[in-house]
């Protein structure tokens, strides 16, 4: 098994469960804010393609940065 192999059932497709859970989320902008490509990430989704653990990470890390960003963006402008 590969050093970052993570254990998933054939057919488990992690990336489309992710965003199942948040449909507010669009995929087309996460790749584009990340750069990759929306076709790709697309795939990854629709599970016709697996992505990597590594790709895995990247997209989670994105994830978590702009969930970071979100949570210190204000709407009402602080003094």
């Amino acid at each position: 098994m590969a050093k970052h192999a993570i254990k998933t059932l054939p057919g488990e497709n992690l990336v489309g469960e992710f965003f199942a859970r948040f449909p507010e989320l669009n995929v087309r902008q996460i790749a584009q804010g990340m750069g990759m490509n929306e076709t790709l990430l697309q795939q990854y989704v629709n599970g016709k393609k697996r992505p990597s653990f590594e790709r895995l990470l990247e997209i989670e890390d994105y994830v978590h940065k702009l969930g970071t960003e979100l949570s210190q963006a204000n709407i009402i402008p602080k003094e």
